[in-house]
Parts: C-alpha cells; structure tokens; sequence
C-alpha cells in the first residue's frame, strides 16, 4: 500500500510539472517574447588603481554608458591581481597567457562553452563598440523582431565552391521547409493565459539566411561569438557552417560541413516550430549572441507596422562592407516611425511595392533585408474550440499530490 501511494504521489508531481512547464505556442514564438537574452561577461584584469582614462572607459558599462544606452546583454566584472582574487578568476587570468594590462577578456553566458572566453585584448573604446554591436547584427534583430522564425547565419569556410554548395542546399531546404511544415495550433488556455501576445494566425513560417564572411573585420567579433557558441566549433575551421538564430538572437546549435543536409535543417526547423515543450529557458539548447537591441520595447503585437532599431553608430570605420554606405536608411530609428504616422505609413505602402513578401530571404552581411511584416489580427475570423483548461487541472492534480501525501503521512503514524 505505502509503494503504491508513494507511486502515485511521484506520477501525481511530475504531471504536475508538466502541465506547469509545457505549452502550445511555438518555440520560436516564446523564446522571443519570454527568454530575456542572457548575459556575456566582461572581465576586465588590471593591478591597482585605475588611471582616470581607464576609468572612463569603464564607464561604458555603465547603466548611461554605452552599454546601458544600447540595451547590451553584457556585463562587467572588475579583477584586481594586486587584491588577491578568487581562485576562478586568477585561472582565467593565467589561460590569456598575456602581459596586457588592463586586459579585456569576454566570455558567452555562463555555464560558458569556451571557459578561457572567445577574445581578449586591449581595453578600448573601439573593441568596446565592436564588441557590443555589428551591422549583421543589427540585420538579424531586425528581422526576428519583424516576425521571422529564424535567420540562418551561413558562415563560410573560405573554399568558394564549398560554399556555393552548402548555400543552395541551405536556401533550398529552408524553401521546402516553409512549405511542409505546419505551426502547432496554440490552445485556447494558452492564450488566455497571455504566453502569446499576438494572433496565432499571424504567425508565419518564415526562415532567411544571411552569410557571414570570417575575413569581414566589420563581423569579426560575431565570428569568434558564433564559433564559441559550442566548444569545438573552431576546430573546423575549413568548413562551412550553417546556425540557426531565434528568438533574442539565441544560437540553436551550429550544422557543420556535410552536416548541412536535409534531413538536419529539417530538425532544426523542427526544433525551432514545434510547441514549447519546455518553458524554462536554461532547459533548452542554445546559446545567446551579445546584441544591442532593446528587445522589450520592440516585441509588441503584430498589428503594428514593421519596426526599425535604433541606428549602428560608432563602426562604419571599422567596416570591410559597404552596408552604411549603400542603404543608410536600414537603421532609421523606431522613434521616428513612432512620432510621424504619415511616415510610417508611407513606407508600409513602399514596402508593399517592392514584393517584399519572398518566400526565403537571403541576404548576405553587405546587404541587410527587409523582413516581412506580420498581418495585423483578424479576431472575428478565427473560431473558438473547446480547449482544456490547464490552469483547472494544474490545481487538481497539486490538490491530488497533497492528498496522496497526507494519506501517506497517516499511515506512517499508524504504523
């Protein structure tokens, strides 16, 4: 009896849970508006006190600095080598193998899977700036907020025809793969409970790609971001790689190689539209870019027109690409659409002229496209089924549990 009992309070707890942390909107939908990205590190080693100038370049972490400013996810972590550090720290110090000081370390989100951190070097205003932002970047925000379901970064190998092969496999399976797959149909219960905040016709399925040169010194901080989202990415350094990117720019995980074939696009696809099977972010594969994109303001009902971000300042000198100088007007800031209706809509009426209702985007980081913008809500069309109430069975099943464990708590008395 006490076996069984027991059994049934363990069943009891884990439907429990995973009633809790299981919904029906689709990955790429909730992680874009409910996993805040996660945090890069920036370590910062120096002996002593610092110098007024070093100082203020510090200062650009701050809330008012440029990092605040830019809603970064990044943050600072200051190192003294004369105040006797922790431990962790001081090995991290020893792996850089370098005399600068102060030395400027950055490292993916913890649990990171390059512990030694993908780039170190002199602790600049420019290296700041290039670290926290690119035009890529900026080009892949842009589009996720404006409702893609994820923008494939192709990273290439350096071999042209390589290259060449991997691309048109990647490009044509994507186009497939827009048309074979169906989004998951979001329960009822879900949307009341909010964990969409669009209509679940608006949701599209829509997959782009944007090619990344490792030679591109405007992109070489991405580069080294990408190839420290797993820890032995750089050992293949010849190949082609194509990763997936979602929700607040959150790497799925990288296909490598012969590795970019159609049956793993296809699961990757998969992975990123099929429903949340887990809420809990830290439960889910992947790993976050560092970007600075003011995510929370930007990800808002579809009805809207299609949002720009604010402008890339501060890296056109360090830019091999002609992205700046060709299409300036890629990064007009969302504060002007805001305050000028008249503009908005003209260049939502613009933007209809141009078709830009493509199947497969594919842009490369010279040249950043535009994403489809997302149909406004047709509420009076859809029609409402019976759904179950999660919410009603969450409570059951917990009142079940207390039960169960309130009976086994008598029998143990009476024994």
């Amino acid at each position: 009896m006490r076996r069984c009992i027991i059994s049934l309070a363990v069943l009891g707890f884990l439907f429990t849970t995973t009633v809790i942390w299981a919904c029906s909107v689709p990955v790429f939908r909730y992680a874009l508006e409910r996993w805040p990205a996660d945090k890069y590190n920036a370590v910062v080693f120096h002996r002593g006190d610092l110098t007024p100038e070093q100082q203020k370049l510090i200062s650009h972490f701050d809330q008012e600095g440029t990092v605040g400013r830019k809603s970064a996810n990044v943050e600072l972590k200051l190192v003294d080598l004369d105040a006797e550090p922790a431990r962790e720290d001081l090995e991290l110090w020893k792996t850089q193998e370098s005399d600068t000081l102060p030395l400027l370390v950055m490292r993916t989100p913890l649990p990171a899977p390059v512990p030694v951190g993908f780039w170190s070097g002199e602790l600049s205003k420019e290296n700041i700036t290039r670290l926290i932002d690119s035009p890529l970047r900026q080009n892949i925000a842009k589009q996720l907020v404006n409702g893609q379901t994820a923008v494939w970064v192709f990273l290439e190998s350096g071999d042209a025809e390589k290259d060449k092969v991997a691309r048109e496999l990647l490009a044509q399976e994507l186009k497939r793969m827009e048309k074979t797959l169906k989004l998951p149909e979001i329960e009822q219960a879900d949307i009341e409970q909010g964990l969409v905040s669009v209509a679940p016709d608006s949701l599209k399925m829509k997959f782009s790609i944007v090619t990344c040169s490792r030679d591109d010194s405007a992109e070489q901080f991405l580069t080294q971001m990408l190839l420290a989202t797993e820890n032995d990415l750089k050992d293949f350094d010849s190949e082609p790689m194509a990763l997936p990117v979602f929700g607040r720019g959150r790497v799925l995980y990288a296909l490598i190689g012969k590795g970019i074939n159609p049956g793993t696009i296809e699961q990757a696809c998969r992975d990123l539209t099929g429903p949340c099977t887990c809420q809990v972010k830290d439960q889910n594969p992947g790993t976050d870019l560092l970007m600075s994109v003011p995510w929370e303001k930007l990800v808002t009902p579809a009805a809207q027109d299609e949002k720009e971000l604010p402008p890339l300042t501060g890296l056109t000198s360090f830019s091999n690409s002609e992205a700046a100088k060709n299409d300036p007007a890629a990064m007009a800031p969302l504060l002007d659409q805001k305050t000028n209706p008249d503009n908005a809509a003209a260049e939502k009426q613009s933007a209809k002229k141009a078709g830009q209702n493509v199947e497969v985007a594919e842009t490369v980081s010279t040249q950043p496209s535009e994403a489809a913008t997302i149909p406004a809500e047709d509420s009076g069309s859809r029609s409402l089924k019976f759904k179950p109430d999660y919410t009603l069975i969450s409570l059951a099943a917990f009142v079940i549990v207390i039960i169960l464990a309130g009976s086994y708590l008598l029998l143990v008395r009476k024994q």
